[in-house]
Formats: structure tokens, C-alpha cells, sequence
């Protein structure tokens, strides 16, 4: 088995820093596999995968959701209790071959980040259909992965791909509200030792890309802005960082 080279996953983003909204008992479900693994089978928490014909979860929503964020906490949780895993993402499917997903149903823990990227490629959608039937047929590993796309979407050429990935458990992601953003700018600006007043917040969200990536950016600019002005956070910096 060749895997690729090992990633460095985003550190602050965990099952704690994690801001759940609707999202609590897709949360509750990866803290139970990643507490309950490798004896997942028998855990009386996880009678949703154990009774699959291929236990897989897979993470469905449009990019800011908090998908990857997801995986990442699964990755460190799973690292922490040194449980064997791999993290794949596959938007770097081009810079790989597909054997990659050769023999990884050794492993307790597959995790498999933005699968929407290799729909369409023939080679890669045979290569992954492969590896859930042997994943199926083991009944050893589970899958946790991440996607824009649903599984029975077109852009997956290959019908028995679509199949397969049906036979797992498909969780739709929900956005946040407002001031469920607002809880993780907080927490976010909290780890980097930093405080928005509330008019600050509350200007940012009204003034700046809404999605959470363009914030978590709009954030690290305003950690770099404060360190370099040697101020707090307030509404004259945002407005001097967003150009206004």
C-alpha cells in the first residue's frame, strides 16, 4: 500500500472549535466512531453504520458547510488516540495514480475529502468503486467522507459508483445562522488571543463575504493587521482592512 505524503491538518479546527447548529447529531455521531474505534462494531452509539451494507458516512453540503473541518477533528481525535487512519484529499487526485486506494481496508479509519473531485474520471470512480466492495465485503473499516455532489448525481459516470455510495450514510450538511457565525468568529479570534467588540462583529458580517472561508481569511488578515498596528479589533480596523 503507497500513500501519499503526510498532510499537516489545520490544528484549531476540532470537535470543540466546531459550532454545530443543526449540525449536533452529525457532531455526536464522529465523537461516538472516533471514541468508539477500533471496536466499532460492537458499540451500542453507532447501530446506524454497524447495521450498513457498506459502512460509510459521507458529509454532503456546498464549500463553507464545515465538511473538512469535520474530517480534520475525526483526523486528530483518531491520531490522538493513535488509532491507524489516512486523510485523503482528493482535490489532489492528478498528482496521484489511483492506486492509492489500494489495500487501505487494512485500515480501522478511511477519511475521504472532497470526492466530488474525481466525478468524471473513469479511472479514479473505478478505483474508489473497488475499494468500497472491499470495504463492504470486510466489514473492517469504515469511510468518512466529503462531497458538493450527492451520490446519485450524474457527474459520477459510473452507475455501480453511484450504487455504492448510496449503500452508506448520507448526511446533509446545514448552514448557519447569523449569530451561530458570529460564535465562530469568536471562538476563532478566542484561540488567536483576540476580541471583537460587538460592533465589530457585527459590522464585519455586514460589510464581508458571508461564507465561512472568505471569514476564517478575512480573520488570519485581521490577527496580521493587529499584530502590525499593535491594536484591538474594532470597527475602524475592519473597515481599513476591507478597503472602506
Amino acid at each position: 500500500m503507497q500513500l501519499p505524503l503526510p498532510v499537516s491538518l489545520p490544528a484549531d479546527e476540532t470537535f470543540d472549535s466546531f459550532v454545530a447548529g443543526d449540525n449536533a447529531e452529525l457532531l455526536e455521531l464522529l465523537r461516538s466512531l472516533a471514541g468508539a474505534m477500533p471496536a466499532w462494531r460492537i458499540s451500542t452509539s453507532l447501530t446506524s453504520l454497524t447495521t450498513l451494507q457498506l459502512p460509510m458516512l459521507t458529509l454532503v453540503g456546498n464549500e463553507g458547510k464545515g465538511k473538512s473541518h469535520l474530517l480534520y477533528a475525526l483526523c486528530h481525535e483518531l491520531a490522538s488516540a493513535e488509532v491507524p487512519h489516512v486523510y485523503l484529499n482528493l482535490s489532489s487526485w492528478a498528482e496521484w495514480t489511483s492506486s492509492v486506494f489500494d489495500g487501505l481496508e487494512s485500515l480501522p479509519v478511511v477519511c475521504l475529502d472532497n470526492i466530488h473531485e474525481i466525478a468524471g474520471q473513469p479511472e479514479w470512480e473505478l478505483a474508489l468503486f473497488d475499494l468500497l466492495n472491499r470495504v463492504s465485503e470486510s466489514r473492517f473499516t469504515v469511510i468518512v467522507g466529503t462531497s458538493r455532489l450527492g451520490h446519485s448525481h450524474p457527474a459520477f459516470l459510473l452507475p455501480d459508483l453511484r450504487s455504492r455510495l448510496a449503500w452508506g450514510l448520507t448526511y446533509q450538511l446545514a448552514a448557519l445562522n447569523d449569530e451561530q457565525r458570529k460564535d465562530v468568529i469568536r471562538a476563532r479570534a478566542a484561540q488567536r488571543g483576540l476580541r471583537f467588540s460587538d460592533q465589530a462583529l457585527q459590522f464585519l458580517l455586514n460589510h464581508a463575504d458571508r461564507d465561512l472561508p472568505s471569514l476564517m481569511t478575512l480573520l488570519d488578515r485581521l490577527d496580521t493587521r493587529s499584530l502590525q498596528e499593535q491594536k484591538k479589533l474594532s470597527v475602524a480596523m475592519v473597515k481599513r482592512e476591507l478597503g472602506l
